[in-house]
């Protein structure tokens, strides 16, 4: 009966997984993500935690993580760390998309409006459909975690940016850390 107790402490353990996610956001970044979020659910983690820093990446790598994050059991935490790092354009979409979105001081989130793939304004009509459609996801996600939609979808159309206390102070994010 020892062994077995012992075995059963161990099931029970809560635990957390932790990955980190540095550099821009493709198609290696959201395969790096999706593994960790199945692991996360094969080993009934009771978290997971993404520790970000990105300029932004892919919109259709940062659709499936979004998707990913809003389809798991797991729960889920953004921190975007350290120091000085940012959750930009995708990350945007990435920390408002988990269930506890958290930032170091002196981090910053925002600035989330489409453009080409070598970072060019987009020509009108697909840079409008483009913004459009990232401004509804945008508000999704929003509405999905109960984050402040209007001030997240400024992001996507006015390529606004907050700092770490400012998005606490707006309901962008929940709260600011020192460490993880």
């Amino acid at each position: 009966l020892g062994l077995l107790g012992t075995a059963l402490a161990q099931i029970q353990t809560p635990h957390v997984l932790l990955v980190k996610v540095d550099g821009v956001i493709n198609p290696v970044k959201e395969r790096l993500i999706e593994r960790a979020i199945q692991r996360a659910e094969s080993d009934e983690s009771n978290l997971l935690i993404i520790e970000l820093d990105t300029p932004g990446g892919l919109l259709d790598s940062t659709r499936k993580i979004v998707e990913s994050m809003l389809e798991t059991n797991v729960t889920t935490v953004v921190y975007v760390s350290p120091r000085g790092a940012q959750a930009g354009s995708a990350g945007t979409f990435i920390t408002a998309a988990a269930n506890f979105a958290v930032m170091a001081p002196a981090s910053n989130i925002g600035a989330a409006t489409p453009v080409s793939g070598a970072g060019e304004d987009l020509p009108d009509t697909l840079a409008n459909k483009a913004t459009n459609d990232a401004a509804a996801l945008i508000r999704s996600i929003a509405q999905a975690r109960g984050r402040n939609a209007d001030k997240l979808k400024e992001t996507v159309r006015e390529a606004t940016s907050f700092t770490a206390t400012e998005a606490v102070d707006l309901n962008v994010v929940d709260f600011v850390a020192e460490d993880i």
